[in-house]
């Protein structure tokens, strides 16, 4: 402050304003792009759409998930979810290449589950 020592208050207020008011205009904060969300909501899919119906079939595999396993791309995470029994928690595999001829493999994992107040999860698997 001991540029604006010989300036009045409302002089150097006014100074002050005017700085913040430029960095403010100037800076352009939180605008990244020209990309507006609609306001309404969207059409893609409702909460009655079929994809989030429970599948027919006693404890039927929920929420499957494959998901590249490795930065190489040569294994799969696969993970699914079961309601009410535990079931199997195994998964059959096999490269499409020659696929009549190849063995198939079998991979096994393992089954968890959580509680959270009073929520309890599905098996994981």
């Amino acid at each position: 402050m001991s540029v604006c020592r010989g300036l009045s208050f409302p002089t150097s207020f006014l100074l002050l304003a005017l700085v913040v008011l430029n960095l403010v205009f100037l800076c352009n904060g939180g605008t990244t792009s020209t990309f507006v969300r609609k306001v309404e909501k969207g059409i893609n899919m409702s909460l009655d759409s079929d994809v989030f119906a429970v599948p027919s079939g006693y404890n039927a595999p929920q929420q499957v998930h494959i998901t590249q396993g490795d930065l190489v791309g040569k294994s799969v995470i696969v993970s699914w979810v079961t309601e009410d029994e535990q079931g199997s928690n195994a998964v059959r595999y096999w490269s499409a290449e020659n696929s009549s001829k190849q063995k198939k493999m079998l991979a096994k994992g393992k089954i968890v589950t959580y509680r959270f107040f009073n929520y309890s999860s599905g098996f994981i698997h």
